[in-house]
């Protein structure tokens, strides 16, 4: 009979030594998202919490087959990347699922500093996290915030979508194209001017309070673009018209749906409908890509559920350890 896999903590310090086996862990997950990588949560450690994020490994036959980061905030011990993360989780290879409970027993041991609660948000409905608590473990389930998923049907993904959407974006489409403008994926070598253009138009659409106003979510989307690409799970979609990008929308390209994360557009052509051309465009990019679903994340504006969106319930979990 096989032995159980190893358990480790890992220190702050040893973090980023796991970045290979880390990225072929997350792709041996199937239900993972782009928010599990270290492609994402890497960046997110060094500028949200440098020096605090530690985490529960599992092994067997010295291969990586679990692995949850975690840090800690005002008393909470909580995933990495809690907070800009639509979604949160552990990585369990499915051959190991069972090992679910040891795992989450285990994520105290990782605490860079005393905490008085596990503050487990975001999670899916498949999540191991939502394993049987350990025994002695009190249990709260405050509200999560609820995940907008379309289907993806249809040859361009469009077909749960309004009849009066996709004529919308057809029409917008057809406007854009007689103005001279141009959509498109960016390029690699596009990539960081055009995440700068990202955080200049959603500062134009949505001043300071916008997500991507924080300085610290600037830096963390700066430093993560190049290994999202690398990773490949960066779609940045752009709208140009005389030179000049008027509108982008960053697509995170999971196993099982694309995330569309944030966007922004000029204000100055809100009658082309510049972000419904790029919604549509990257519904349709997912679709040729033979992903099923696109994921509008939390939120619950209305325009979502023009698209087909529906609500996918999310869990979180307040758990205090026995004394």
């Amino acid at each position: 009979m096989p032995s159980s896999p190893e358990l480790a903590v890992v220190p702050p310090s040893g973090l980023f030594c796991l970045e290979a086996e880390w990225d072929a862990l997350w792709r041996r997950c199937p239900r993972a998202t782009p928010f599990q990588s270290p492609a994402w949560l890497l960046p997110w450690a060094r500028h949200y919490a440098p020096d605090r994020c530690g985490a529960v490994t599992l092994r067997a036959s010295d291969q990586l087959v679990g692995l949850a980061p975690v840090f800690c905030w005002e008393g909470a011990l909580l995933l990495a990347g809690t907070g800009p993360s639509d979604r949160g989780d552990a990585l369990l290879d499915p051959a190991h699922a069972s090992e679910a409970p040891r795992l989450l027993a285990a994520l105290p041991q990782a605490a860079p500093e005393p905490f008085d609660r596990l503050d487990l948000q975001q999670l899916g409905e498949d999540s191991p996290l939502l394993c049987p608590a350990p025994e002695g473990w009190t249990e709260e389930r405050p509200e999560a915030d609820a995940c907008l998923v379309a289907p993806l049907t249809g040859e361009d993904g469009l077909a749960r979508a309004s009849g009066r959407q996709r004529s919308h974006w057809r029409h917008a489409l057809r406007q854009l194209d007689k103005l001279g403008g141009t959509t498109g994926l960016a390029t690699p070598e596009e990539i960081p001017e055009a995440i700068e253009d990202l955080l200049r138009l959603n500062r134009l659409r949505w001043g300071e309070a916008g997500v991507l106003a924080d300085p610290l979510m600037q830096a963390h989307l700066r430093d993560a673009a190049p290994a999202l690409v690398r990773s490949g799970l960066l779609r940045l979609h752009q709208a140009i018209l005389d030179g000049q990008r008027i509108a982008v929308l960053l697509v995170l390209a999971g196993p099982w749906a694309h995330h569309g994360y944030n966007g922004g557009f000029d204000p100055a052509h809100a009658r082309l409908s510049p972000s419904a051309i790029l919604v549509g465009l990257a519904m349709r990019q997912a679709t040729r890509e033979g992903v099923r679903h696109f994921d509008f994340l939390r939120g619950h504006e209305g325009y979502k559920r023009v698209w087909g969106a529906e609500p996918r319930p999310m869990h979180r979990r307040v758990l205090r350890p026995s004394p």
